[in-house]
Formats: structure tokens, C-alpha cells, sequence
């Protein structure tokens, strides 16, 4: 276990960020709201929680059993933070598509930075990005429906490939179309060089045509 993962474990009291506080959010339950200007790239807290394996956090929180409100943040491979048990109330920032911090993960640390300036009263909020799951069907997409009301808003906290977005739209829709193929490996960047071709090709067209 590394010095940071034991840290988070043996704190008896998460220390309290200045930068914000927790009341009643219009996305969900309770989010946390800025009280101080915070400028672009401040850390704003550290995400707390028990150090748990990823086997320990299905056991605990298995969606078959319905939904539920979990604060689970996967550190690396081995690792999950539940911060249900000796979290802080980084716990209680909320998702959005258009988000004014991020994540990020640093010698075992998971730190909350802003991405842009911050005025007081602002809710903080961050792209949860849930990783898609190719077994996922529609009723998963809507479980994991998102309420953030961003005009840049893609309906679900769910990371959707690009290829899916339409399929995905239809689903949230209520319009349960089947998934489409899974593209092949590489099939991305020859499609890519396919269209350089095609510019380089009209370009030098366009060049000869013009030329004396």
C-alpha cells in the first residue's frame, strides 16, 4: 500500500476545504457550492474515502438489487475510494456535461481543480465519465440518466463512444433501437487518411488547374 492509499485510511477527520460548502442542489440531493472566487487550476479538495478492492465495491453496492446512491471513486486498478466511510464532503460534488472542475489523479491523491474561474454561489460540478459497458442496454443508459441541465448535456453520465451517440439518443428517447456494429479496429484512422487522401488529391487538382 502505498504512503498516500494508507493515509486516506488512517486520518481520523478529513480536513475541511474553505473553497465551498454543501447545501440542497437542483441536479441531485445535496451538491457543494463555492464561497470563495476560485481561480482556473486551484486545487479545491481531495476526495476521501476507504481504500477498498473493486470486488469489495460490487459486493457492497451490486445494481441488481436496484438503484442506489453510492460514492465510490476508482483510484487505479487495485484500489476504489468509498468515501460512504471516512469521506469528506467532496463526496457531494455533482456530475455535469458542462463541468467547471475536473479530477485529477496524482501520487495516489484524487484532487478537484477548476478548469475555469469560479464565482461565489457557482455549484461545483465535474464529467463523472462512467466508463461504457458493451453489455449495457437501454434501461442502463436511462438508470444512469443525467439531470445537470447543461445546453451541452448528452443525457447520461455514462462516457459514450462516439459511434453510439445516435443509438444513445433513441434509448434515452425511450426508442429502444439495437445497437449498431462495433467498428473494427483501425477502421478510425484509415477512414481519417481515406479523407487526407481526398483533400491532398483536390488540392493538388486545384493547384494544376490553376497554374500556368
Amino acid at each position: 500500500m502505498s504512503p498516500a492509499k494508507k493515509s486516506v485510511s488512517t486520518r481520523v477527520k478529513p480536513p475541511k476545504s474553505p473553497y465551498y460548502e454543501v447545501r440542497r442542489s437542483k441536479i441531485q440531493g445535496r451538491g457543494a457550492f463555492a464561497i470563495l472566487p476560485i481561480r482556473t487550476g486551484k486545487k479545491i479538495d481531495e476526495y476521501w474515502g476507504q481504500p477498498i478492492t473493486h470486488e469489495e465495491a460490487d459486493r457492497r453496492y451490486d445494481d441488481s438489487e436496484g438503484r442506489h446512491h453510492t460514492f465510490l471513486f476508482v483510484l487505479d486498478d487495485d484500489t476504489v475510494l468509498d468515501a460512504r466511510y471516512g469521506g469528506n464532503d467532496a463526496r457531494f460534488i455533482n456530475h455535469s456535461c458542462d463541468p467547471n472542475c475536473e479530477t485529477v489523479i496524482e501520487d495516489g491523491h484524487i484532487w478537484i481543480k477548476a478548469i475555469k474561474p469560479i464565482k461565489p454561489e457557482t455549484e461545483l460540478v465535474y464529467d463523472y465519465r462512467f466508463e461504457w459497458q458493451d453489455e449495457y442496454e437501454p434501461e442502463d443508459v436511462r438508470y444512469y440518466a443525467c439531470r445537470c441541465g447543461a445546453k451541452k448535456c448528452r443525457g447520461t453520465i455514462l462516457r459514450i463512444p462516439v459511434y453510439l451517440r445516435p443509438t444513445i439518443k433513441q434509448w434515452l428517447a425511450g426508442n429502444d433501437v439495437p445497437l449498431p456494429k462495433k467498428p473494427k479496429k483501425g477502421a478510425k484512422n484509415a477512414a481519417k487518411k481515406a479523407v487526407k487522401k481526398a483533400v491532398k488529391k483536390g488540392a493538388k487538382k486545384a493547384v494544376k488547374k490553376g497554374s500556368r
